[in-house]
């Protein structure tokens, strides 16, 4: 059921107490927040020109703290009043509006359950047979007639009662427009966002952005997997470290956040490079920073170019798109499904399976071959990882993320 005005005849739903009791409470925190700037700013002009080190400490510890308290006294002490009185016109309206609401109801009760038609609407086969007598059709007809009569006067007061409900509604936005535009103007010009409040507040959001972006990424990349998506992955994970990083140095992120966006971007599954000497110090360090490398840049663009390739002799169009999606599909995956499932359980597809396996044993020319412990400890990392990113995967993929495994062990999901 909606107004002539098109809103939903429901209920005012507040509770006016509750608001009143609020604005009472604020109304006294700013009394007393103007009296504690008071007290404080005279604490600090009666000890100007003082020496010793309970003064200074004083002076440290209050600093422009009576300077904060009173511009928050400025805004705490005529919101509170403006709430008292909303609530006031709140106990007013609400009932009216209640007792509209169940009258609009009765009203289309009424209406609806009553005979007859209102003019104009009667249908055909509602009219008197035509083989009835004369008599008969002028006794329906002026039944007909009295039902319509009185079905026009129920629409009538529905209608009514419609009107005075949006009415009541008017009057009650009306005092609450008031009351919203009453706290503006206590807030106008005395809280204001400095350039780096605005700053801090974008950073926010592009971190969140991120995680999200990065999860998408994370997924194509298991599916899809290739130079592109780790090109992707890595800038989206580097991104994420500089922006965690600022958040840090302003305060909005902790040392834990701060730790976990670095360790976010280590490459654990490549630590065992370090026992390569220099070369697999080179080797780490760009697997840390996978998206900055110029192979990785180099492979990405011959795919796409690749891609572009097989799209223009398609004909282009979608068929061109569809056809360049198969081509990245089979570029990443030579061995089909068996690289996708190679990737989704161990991480790394067949052919870095096979490589890996190769690298383990040449330890038979001792342990201390270059590729032997290096190739053990990623081997050990993906025993131990690659099951827990399988659930984690499978949990995230079923809408089950906050149930994650690496999500209730955070520095975990990092590592791996």
């Amino acid at each position: 059921m909606y107004s002539p005005k098109g809103r939903p005849v429901v209920e005012l739903f507040g509770d006016a107490s509750t608001i009143r009791t609020r604005g009472t409470q604020i109304t006294s925190l700013g009394r007393k927040m103007e009296s504690s700037s008071t007290l404080l700013r005279g604490l600090i002009e009666d000890s100007a020109g003082m020496k010793g080190e309970a003064v200074e400490k004083l002076q440290e510890v209050v600093g422009d703290t009576h300077v904060a308290l009173a511009d928050a006294a400025k805004l705490y002490k005529p919101t509170g009043p403006i709430l008292v009185s909303y609530a006031d016109a709140l106990d007013v309206h609400q009932p009216r509006i209640r007792t509209l609401v169940e009258e609009c109801g009765d009203a289309q009760q009424a209406y609806s359950s009553a005979p007859g038609y209102r003019e104009g609407e009667r249908p055909f086969w509602a009219q008197p047979a035509p083989w009835r007598s004369d008599e008969e059709k002028e006794r329906m007809g002026e039944e007909n007639e009295a039902d319509d009569l009185q079905k026009e006067k129920l629409y009538d007061s529905y209608r009514k009662s419609l009107k005075d409900f949006d009415d009541a509604v008017d009057s009650w936005e009306l005092a609450f427009d008031e009351a919203a535009d009453k706290i503006d103007d206590a807030f106008k010009g005395k809280i204001e966002d400095g350039f780096w409040d605005n700053v801090d507040g974008f950073v926010a959001g592009v971190v969140k952005v991120l995680q999200v972006v990065g999860t998408i990424v994370a997924i194509a990349a298991i599916i899809i997997g290739g130079p592109i998506f780790a090109i992707i992955g890595g800038i989206i994970a580097v991104a994420t470290l500089a922006l965690v990083a600022y958040q840090f140095f302003r305060g909005d992120a902790s040392g834990w956040d701060l730790a976990l966006a670095i360790i976010g971007v280590i490459p654990f599954g490549s630590l065992g490079k370090l026992a390569q000497g220099k070369q697999g110090l080179v080797n780490f360090a760009g697997d840390a920073v996978t998206a900055f490398k110029p192979s990785t840049w180099s492979a990405a663009a011959g795919q796409l170019n690749n891609m572009a390739m097989a799209g223009r002799f398609a004909g282009g169009g979608f068929t061109g798109m569809l056809q360049s999606g198969r081509t990245l599909w089979q570029l990443n995956n030579p061995a089909g499904v068996g690289d996708v499932m190679a990737r989704f359980i161990f991480g790394k597809n067949t052919t870095g399976l096979v490589e890996l396996t190769d690298a383990m044993s040449n330890g038979a020319r001792g342990w201390q071959y270059s590729p032997v412990l290096p190739a053990a400890w990623e081997f050990t990392h993906m025993v131990i990882g690659s099951p827990i990113k399988t659930v984690d995967k499978i949990l995230e993929w079923t809408g089950n993320g906050d149930k994650k495994i690496t999500k209730q062990v955070p520095w975990l999901g990092a590592i791996l």
